[in-house]
């Protein structure tokens, strides 16, 4: 008797396995019959697209072959190879991967956690919206009681809104930015930016930062010294004698006479504090064009002592320095460092002001934006990057516009600072920046950092700042070196490259 409940103990175990088993596999989610399954083929989430429509992410798509019956998985995915005829054990279905292994745009476009969530740029801004777009796409096949699949029994596709267009549009041009990107790597800028605006409209149509994070090791990237989760474009630096045009640009606006000359010596002082020109260059007898082909210190400094420190920083105000833009939740530019008049409180402190030293600091896209003023005659407007939203049936929604646009110039200061600026590219510190292809004016700077290397040399920030075509101004655009040494041999040939590249691409018609 005693073995016989033992035996019927171990038969209602085995029995109580073997239907727990049964349940496992045979048990359907919600919706589906007894005796389906489902297995997860891909997850979408909602795009990002550039302002034509050209894709940012779920740019990687793969044509591929499910089969049903695998001898090791009920299913099997593999990359398609020819054309296979489809079955009832066989179809063919297209993945999508949210990025490849050198995303373009990648420092405004951000990253995703392990569950799928935005950490940080547009990702991050546009979460919940993209998140909503979100897609499947699976496979559903009939079992037998152990979860394999029964071949002959037919297989069905199941698409819940997999690779929905819906998302997020940009201002920028992927072409565009695509040149930027080309143009650093082909460079000798390790840590640096390059942004380019359009002038009218002061959309960001290129973003770019060097070096760019790992999206497949963010961990390599975290521990990098060179800081490549830092998006340089908006992270504000020395600026040096960039801005010097907005010196001049106040001279005008306040009625300095602009034709009026001074003779640089080489150096001069100020309040008991000496200034020397570029190497201590004597440039004699200089107009305004003049000092910007030569980037004469001792003019802007003159100049800047008839302008006055309130005048100075109250029109500097308007061209942006100072002022911090949130372009999205996640992305802001930064807003630098413009002395207040107050603290510009002595002849030497406005005299280092003078030629973008001191206390003040920028961002690329400021100066992009600034630049853009003189090239558009005389009007600044915020810089944006969001241009609508696509709902699901491809359709445009709620559109993204600042209302941030006022008058900064008068159309003559503005000419008056472009010839200058075109004049330096034929003549002055821009030279190996001027193309035979394309017209542009542009001003180029070395600004000191303070701070120094274990060698005893200086760490110096490097620019150049321009627009082009000169006539007909399209493009603002500005390179930046985080360590660079001089802006006339690794700035300017950059803004070249990316100028004539522009130029091959037909962007300037």
């Amino acid at each position: 008797m005693a073995a016989l409940t033992v035996c019927a103990l171990l038969f209602a175990s085995v029995f109580g396995q073997l239907c727990a088993v049964s349940k496992e596999y045979a048990e359907p989610a919600a919706g589906e019959r007894v005796g389906m399954r489902t297995v997860m083929l891909g997850k979408t989430r909602g795009y990002i697209y550039d302002r034509n429509m050209k894709p940012l992410v779920n740019t990687e798509k793969r044509n591929c072959v499910v089969k049903i019956g695998g001898e090791n998985d009920p299913v099997e995915v593999s990359v398609a190879v020819g054309v296979e005829p489809e079955s009832d054990s066989v179809k063919t279905v297209t993945l999508v991967d949210r990025t490849n292994g050198n995303p373009l745009c990648a420092h405004v476009i951000g990253y995703l956690d392990g569950q799928g969530r935005g950490v940080c740029g547009i990702e991050k801004s546009f979460d919940r919206i993209l998140n909503e777009a979100a897609g499947t796409l699976g496979v559903r096949f009939m079992t037998n009681g152990l979860g394999q699949a029964i071949e002959g029994e037919g297989v069905e596709i199941v698409n819940d809104g997999y690779d929905n267009p819906a998302g997020v549009v940009l201002t920028i041009d992927a072409d565009v930015q695509r040149i930027a990107e080309n143009a650093l790597a082909r460079s000798s800028i390790e840590t640096g930016a390059i942004v380019v605006l359009d002038v009218q409209t002061f959309e960001i149509l290129a973003l770019a930062s060097v070096p760019v994070y790992d999206v497949n090791d963010l961990a390599a990237s975290l521990n990098d010294e060179n800081a490549p989760f830092l998006n340089r474009a908006l992270s504000a630096y020395p600026v040096g004698s960039v801005f010097k045009p907005f010196v001049a640009a106040a001279a005008m606006e306040y009625g300095v006479d602009t034709e009026k000359t001074f003779t640089c010596e080489g150096s001069v002082t100020v309040g008991g504090v000496t200034f020397p020109c570029y190497h201590s260059t004597a440039h004699g007898e200089l107009d305004l064009s003049g000092a910007v082909c030569r980037s004469c210190n001792g003019y802007f400094i003159d100049l800047a002592q008839y302008v006055g420190a309130e005048n100075l920083t109250a029109i500097c105000k308007l061209f942006g320095f100072g002022t911090r833009v949130k372009l999205t939740g996640d992305i802001v530019n930064a807003a630098g460092n413009l002395p207040d008049a107050a603290e510009v409180d002595s002849a030497p402190a406005l005299a280092n002001l003078s030629f973008g030293q001191g206390e003040l600091l920028a961002t690329p896209l400021q100066l992009a934006a600034a630049y853009a003023v003189i090239a558009n005659g005389g009007e600044y407007r915020e810089p944006s990057l969001l241009k609508y939203l696509i709902d699901d049936r491809g359709e445009m929604y709620a559109y993204f516009q600042s209302d941030v646009r006022y008058p900064v110039l008068k159309t003559e200061t503005c000419a008056a600072l472009g010839r200058a600026l075109a004049l330096n590219m034929l003549e002055g510190t821009g030279r190996a920046g001027a193309s035979t292809l394309v017209s542009s004016a542009g001003k180029t700077a070395t600004a000191q950092t303070g701070i120094y290397r274990d060698d005893g040399t200086e760490r110096l920030c490097t620019w150049f700042c321009g627009f082009a075509p000169y006539e007909e101004p399209r493009y603002s655009v500005v390179v930046f070196n985080e360590n660079g040494s001089a802006a006339s041999v690794d700035c300017a040939p950059v803004f070249l490259d990316l100028i004539e590249a522009l130029y091959d691409a037909e962007m300037f018609e």
